[in-house]
């Protein structure tokens, strides 16, 4: 249904949509630590004119346009969940360290630049170039793992569709759209490393950016952090940051303004995360562990939701938090059988749910009539007023 009402719409439609779609994900929250690095590195080849900088954004961009492209031509070839590479140990410990890396570079202990030998075979004079280049290339992958649903709904989309130039053609438009901000940044670092005492605010800015990596790799390695523990570890995590800031980070404290917007920002986090990491009673409704036994038992003779989702993703998250949360949408889904399918980990099981089940993106919630008939499949995050009347309509 999804794919109909998007091919509906037409291509150049469609491809507008994606463009300013990306330019959006640039908001997303683990998109924007990649600003201050873009900037820092880009401030780095002021010597050259406004032009080289204008070519070295230009591929930046290129380099992250290659990572979503290889993604839109892969998804259409296997039609596989892009999504699911995440439920791997060795790409959680590599994107987590990713974000270490990062988060080092921020708090000064090296700069993040290309190891000597790789810059000596591209090619010394061109160094920028080759380094703008395989950035680009680096942070695609660092981003790609959270651009959220609207990405999810693409890959959807580009796997029912399995046609690899329209693969490619999407993921290229989104990546443009993700990746100008960064063009205009690459020509924006040239005048803001002229501006009198940036220095001194950069570098106080770049250690805030470094706590947020770290906070990210974090958010990313919770699938490999003891369920017991997991709820407390961001929280726990953000009470530190935000009293290291408060109390040691003496940088920039020069500055009334910065010192004022620091010591907010603390007090924010410190609150957000006391409200976070108080325990509280969770009320899992008449949700139950899926269970292919007793769901084919009810199939054809009561109404059935089941939903797919992992720890590693965020709408699966807000459709907990929010949606299913809804007094209404709770009284409704008492007269399903509910179930919820954990797809966190790769294994044989999990591979045979996302077989049978015809799983392309998390979250997939599959609601089900009495008569056994699929009458809706939600990919993505859904308000509660929308969900409302479709389960209302379920006979």
């Amino acid at each position: 249904e999804e794919t109909s009402e998007f091919e509906s719409r037409g291509l150049l439609l469609n491809l507008l949509v994606i463009f300013l779609g990306g330019l959006a994900l640039n908001l997303t929250p683990c998109v924007y630590p990649l600003i201050p690095i873009t900037i820092g590195y880009f401030g780095g080849q002021t010597e050259g004119r406004t032009s080289k900088l204008f070519v070295l954004g230009l591929l930046y961009v290129l380099g992250l346009s290659i990572t979503y492209s290889i993604v839109g031509v892969v998804t259409s070839l296997s039609g596989a969940l892009f999504g699911s590479l995440l439920q791997s140990t060795v790409v959680i410990i590599i994107i987590s360290l990713i974000f270490v890396a990062l988060a080092l570079s921020m708090f000064g202990l090296y700069e993040f630049k290309l190891p000597d030998s790789w810059v000596m075979k591209a090619g010394g004079a061109r160094s920028g170039r080759f380094g703008a280049f395989f950035m680009g290339l680096t942070m695609g992958v660092v981003a790609a793992p959270c651009v959220g649903p609207f990405v999810f709904s693409l890959i959807t989309i580009v796997a029912n569709k399995q046609d690899p130039f329209y693969g490619f053609l999407v993921f290229f438009v989104l990546s443009l759209g993700l990746g100008l901000p960064y063009l205009i940044l690459a020509l924006f670092s040239g005048k803001l490393k002229s501006l009198p005492r940036a220095g001194l605010w950069m570098e106080a800015v770049k250690h805030i950016f470094g706590f947020i990596m770290i906070g990210m790799a974090l958010y990313f390695a919770a699938p490999l952090i003891p369920r017991e523990i997991n709820h407390y570890v961001l929280p726990v995590y953000g009470l530190l940051a935000a009293l290291y800031l408060l109390f040691f980070d003496k940088s920039a404290n020069s500055s009334k303004g910065f010192r004022t917007f620091k010591t907010v920002l603390s007090i924010l986090v410190i609150a957000a995360s006391v409200y976070f990491g108080w325990p509280v009673k969770e009320d899992h409704g008449n949700w139950v562990k899926f269970d292919e036994a007793q769901y084919t038992e009810a199939l054809g003779k009561d109404k059935i939701i089941i939903d797919f989702w992992a720890d590693w993703c965020v709408a699966c998250k807000e459709l907990d938090a929010i949606t299913f949360k809804n007094e209404k949408v709770k009284e409704v889904l008492s007269g399903f059988k509910a179930y919820k399918s954990d797809l966190t980990k790769t294994d044989d099981e999990t591979k045979k749910i996302y077989q049978k089940f015809k799983i392309i993106s998390l979250p997939t919630v599959l609601v089900i009539d009495s008569k056994g008939n699929e009458v809706k499949r939600i990919t993505g995050f859904m308000e509660p007023e929308e969900f409302l009347k479709i389960i209302e309509a379920v006979r």
